[in-house]
């Protein structure tokens, strides 16, 4: 699977992308006797990345899991781990419990529970993201975790997904880390306007 992601990215990109003489050394590995031939091998379609729970996502006799049903961290995505896990209790669920609307809504959804609960914390972190992007702030987010571990532990979690991000926003919002990060900025701003030393330049 290939993922072009931006805001303007159409089909012609993915073109571009597959006729790039690096990517095309790497896919074109077929048999000298059956040649890969695009038009056929490859299929591509615009699509968006889920960032919310789907709605409907289990029914009576049918169940959604992963991408598909929602169920992805929003900030990061990690589509293939949630795939996975959200199979194996909807498996689960199936095998003892049965295949119901109710069974799935009793068992399924619970099982769930962790991850339908972080994904406002993580269209939170999103948004903010984004906005700190457009004004030009990571940088400046980047400096200060060099500053402060917290921030520099929430800032690898957010991106790795390795802790839901309820856990990282309580992480940050806990008493007195706001107070550090405030000081931590103070000091970097300090440092970045201290006059230059005797002989030394910009």
């Amino acid at each position: 699977t290939v993922n072009l992601a931006g805001a303007r990215v159409d089909s012609r990109d993915m073109d571009a992308f597959l006729a790039y003489p690096p990517v095309r050394r790497r896919l074109y590995f077929a048999d000298p006797q059956n040649p890969v031939n695009p038009a056929r091998d490859f299929i591509y379609y615009r699509g968006r990345f889920p960032i919310s729970l789907a709605r409907h996502f289990y029914g009576d006799r049918y169940v959604c899991v992963g991408d598909a049903a929602g169920l992805v961290r929003a900030f990061k995505g990690k589509g293939v781990t949630s795939a996975i896990q959200t199979a194996i209790w909807a498996a689960e669920t199936a095998m003892h419990h049965g295949i119901s609307r109710q069974a799935f809504h009793r068992h399924y959804r619970a099982a769930c529970g962790g991850i339908i609960r972080d994904i406002p914390y993580g269209q939170a972190m999103r948004r903010l993201a984004i906005l700190g992007s457009r004004l030009g702030l990571v940088d400046l987010l980047i400096a200060l975790a060099e500053e402060n571990a917290i921030l520099r532990r929430a800032l690898f979690d957010a991106v790795s997904a390795h802790r839901d991000y309820r856990l990282i926003v309580a992480d940050l919002l806990a008493p007195g880390e706001l107070a550090r990060l405030g000081l931590s900025l103070v000091r970097l701003g300090f440092r970045q306007n201290r006059p230059l030393k005797t002989g030394q330049t910009g």
